[in-house]
């Protein structure tokens, strides 16, 4: 039996309200203009939410989500597991790219590696699962650490904590490196953590919208050129709200 394609849009458009919801989007007034149906058709879709209960209808006539959506997301928060999805998302570009990928956290002055997907051109690099690498010297260090003042980042900044000869040397260099961070939307660590290995990372929101991760994609160096770059950061950026919806808050738990 085939699918019923208006059944299947009339589906999308509800769901769609949901989002416009969550997003902000209380008044029918403003649902409306957001979906871009009519009055009518968002009035009764709206109304089949709240009787479901995934919208909940205010006595000010404005929508909030609904305790089912509670409820769905506790079960699934027992059913799910985020570092199998995680890791299933990290495999994916790692085959994509042939290049290692990593996801990891801010803790303290140093990045905690919580996942790695393994590069497919027989070159192994140290870093692991559990692994805590000074944040200056990593490309997703400095992707978080960019979310930060500078003021604030530099402190994470210590001479003796220098990886290698081309390793940010002073502060003052650390701090144009974030600037140039700030302003490119991604971090890159040219063989500062490790000699031959160029990384370049983005930082990740998570479901609440606060920078609390980041990914990266780390190769052999005679692999990263500028133009080959600036393609792997627009397919992190492609990947990112994939990566967020896997990252509610807490979500670090999942790992350590």
């Amino acid at each position: 039996m085939e699918a019923n394609p208006s059944g299947a849009r009339t589906l999308e458009r509800g769901l769609s309200l949901l989002d416009h919801v969550a997003a902000g989007a209380h008044r029918l007034e403003d649902i409306t203009k957001a979906s871009g149906l009519s009055r009518s058709a968002t009035h009764r879709m709206l109304t089949s939410l709240v009787a479901g209960r995934y919208l909940s209808q205010q006595p000010d006539h404005t929508y909030h989500l609904g305790i089912k959506l509670l409820e769905l997301g506790t079960k699934a928060e027992a059913t799910i597991s985020l570092p199998d999805t995680v890791q299933a998302i990290l495999a994916d570009v790692a085959r994509t790219t042939q290049d290692t990928t990593h996801l990891g956290i801010l803790t303290g002055n140093d990045v905690l590696y919580l996942a790695k997907a393994r590069g497919h051109r027989g070159i192994e690099m140290a870093s692991r699962p559990g692994a805590r690498l000074r944040a200056q010297n990593t490309a997703m260090g400095k992707a978080l650490l960019a979310q930060l003042s500078n003021d604030e980042a530099v402190k994470a900044f210590d001479t003796a904590a220098i990886a290698t000869p081309r390793s940010i040397q002073d502060a003052e260099a650390f701090r144009t490196v974030l600037d140039r961070a700030r302003a490119n939307g991604y971090a890159l660590d040219d063989q500062e953590n490790e000699l031959g290995i160029t990384c370049v990372a983005i930082a990740i929101p998570d479901l609440l919208g606060t920078v609390a991760a980041a990914v990266s994609i780390s190769a052999p160096s005679v692999h990263m050129t500028q133009e080959r770059i600036d393609s792997l950061v627009a397919l992190l950026k492609d990947v990112q709200p994939e990566l967020s919806r896997c990252l509610p808050p807490g979500f670090e738990r999942a790992w350590i």
